[in-house]
C-alpha cells in the first residue's frame, strides 16, 4: 500500500505534536522529502509551525510539507467515492449526513495517507495525539469482526463454519446474500488498513513520555499496549525537559524528578533508545525546530513484529510486551481466541488452528510473553 521508499513514524503523547513536527524539520533539513501529517483534532502541529491548516499537503519549506487530516470532510468524500462504486442497499444517504464513530479517524486519516505517499516522500511522521485514542482505534477490527461473529455467525476468514453460524444471535440465512457479502468485505477492508497501518517493514511507533511520576505510570501501560495492538515501537521519547537549574532554583525539585524518572524509564525499557525532548517555546515556523529535531533523528532498524505466529508443527503466539507489569496483564481463552487484557484495553487475537482446543501455558521470557501447549 505505501511506496517501498516511505518510512513512517507514528509519534503518539501529549508532547507527540512537538516531537513529531521537529522530527520531520530536521529530516527535511538533511534533504529528505518529508510530510508532517497531524491526525489530532486541534492540530497542534500546525499552531507550532504558525501555518494554516492544510487539508492538501502543504509546502512549508524545501522538502517540508504539512498536511491536516479533516476527518469530517474525509468521511464524506470517501462515503461519495463508496457510493459511486458500489450500489448499497437502503434509502440514498448524503456523506455530510453521516455520523463520525470512534476510531474510524485513524482508518479513514490511513487510507488518505496511502494517496499523500505516492508523492515520493522518505518520511512520513505522523502526529497521533494521546495514546489512548490511537489504541482504541486500532481495536475497532477486532470488535468489528466479534460484533459479525457473535451476531451472524460470520468468520475471519472468507466464508462461514458450522460453529459459528450455530452461536449467532441472528441466522445469517436470514439476510440477502449480497447483504452478508458487503458486511464481510467491510470486516476485510477494515483489517487491511489497520494492517496497512502497522506494516512492520515501514511503519514505527514512538511514545512520548512526560517526565514525571503519571507520565511514568502511563508509559508502563501505553508501551506494551502499542506492541500489544501490533505497533513496532522502536524508540521512546522523554519531555518535554526542563533545563537543569542550580539547587535552590524554583524549578529544582520538578527538575529532580525528571531526572529520576528518565532514569527510570531507561532501566524499565533498557532495549528501548531513549530520545530526549527539550522544553520550547511555541517556535512559529519550521526553523527553530531543526535543532530539536536532531537530537530525535534516529536511523530505522530492522525490527521483528511484535505478533509472531509459530508453524504448524511448532505452533505458538508471541507478543512483544516491553516493560509490562505483572500485575496489569491477564491472559485467557473463550472458544478459539486468545484474550489478552492489559490494563483497561484488551484484545482478541484467533488462535491458531494446532491451539485451539488444547491445553496451553503463557511463558514470560524478558519482554516476551510466548503461548504454546503444555
Amino acid at each position: 500500500m505505501w511506496p517501498t521508499t516511505a518510512q513512517i513514524i507514528i509519534f503518539s503523547g501529549e508532547a507527540s505534536a512537538l516531537a513529531a513536527a521537529a522530527t520531520a524539520v530536521a529530516s527535511a533539513a538533511q534533504g529528505q522529502p518529508t510530510l508532517l501529517a497531524s491526525l489530532t483534532p486541534t492540530h497542534d502541529c500546525a499552531t507550532l509551525l504558525g501555518a494554516p491548516l492544510a487539508p492538501q499537503p502543504a509546502s512549508l519549506a524545501p522538502q517540508f510539507d504539512l498536511w491536516t487530516f479533516q476527518p469530517l470532510a474525509d468521511l464524506s468524500a470517501t462515503w461519495n467515492e463508496l457510493r459511486a462504486r458500489i450500489s448499497l442497499p437502503g434509502p440514498p444517504i448524503a456523506g455530510d449526513d453521516l455520523p463520525l464513530l470512534p476510531g474510524l479517524e485513524l482508518f479513514l486519516a490511513v487510507y488518505r495517507l496511502a494517496g499523500h505517499a505516492q508523492r515520493g516522500y522518505q518520511l512520513i511522521c505522523v502526529d497521533a495525539g494521546p495514546p489512548d485514542g490511537l489504541l482504541r482505534a486500532l481495536a475497532v477490527p477486532d470488535t468489528f469482526r466479534w460484533l459479525m461473529r457473535q451476531l451472524f455467525g460470520l468468520d475471519r476468514g472468507p466464508g462461514q463454519s458450522s460453529e459459528s453460524l450455530a452461536r449467532a444471535a441472528l441466522p445469517a440465512n436470514l439476510l440477502p446474500f449480497e447483504q452478508i457479502g458487503q458486511m464481510q468485505e467491510a470486516r476485510v477492508r477494515f483489517e487491511q488498513l489497520r494492517d496497512a497501518a502497522l506494516d512492520p517493514t515501514r511503519v514505527r511507533a514512538r511514545l512520548v513520555i512526560r517526565p514525571d511520576q503519571a507520565g511514568l505510570r502511563a508509559a508502563t501501560l501505553y508501551a506494551p499496549a502499542l506492541t500489544l495492538f501490533g505497533l513496532n515501537l522502536d524508540a521512546l521519547i522523554a519531555g518535554p525537559l526542563l533545563p537543569v537549574v542550580s539547587d535552590g532554583h524554583e524549578l529544582a525539585t520538578p527538575v529532580l524528578e525528571q531526572a529520576t524518572v528518565v532514569a527510570a524509564v531507561a532501566a524499565r525499557w533498557p532495549n528501548l533508545p531513549l530520545l530526549r525532548l527539550p522544553f520550547h517555546a511555541t517556535p512559529h515556523g519550521p526553523a527553530p525546530l531543526v535543532t530539536i529535531g536532531k537530537g530525535l533523528l534516529h536511523p530505522p532498524a530492522p525490527l521483528p513484529p511484535p505478533i509472531g505466529i509459530g508453524s504448524q508443527t511448532d505452533p505458538f503466539i508471541s507478543l512483544l510486551l516491553p516493560g509490562v507489569a505483572r500485575e496489569d496483564l491477564t491472559v485467557s481463552v473463550s472458544g478459539d481466541e486468545l484474550i489478552v487484557s492489559l490494563g483497561p484495553y484488551r484484545r482478541h487475537l484467533l488462535l491458531p488452528a494446532a491451539l485451539r482446543g488444547a491445553p496451553i501455558r503463557a511463558v514470560r521470557e524478558g519482554d516476551r510473553l510466548t503461548i504454546r501447549r503444555r
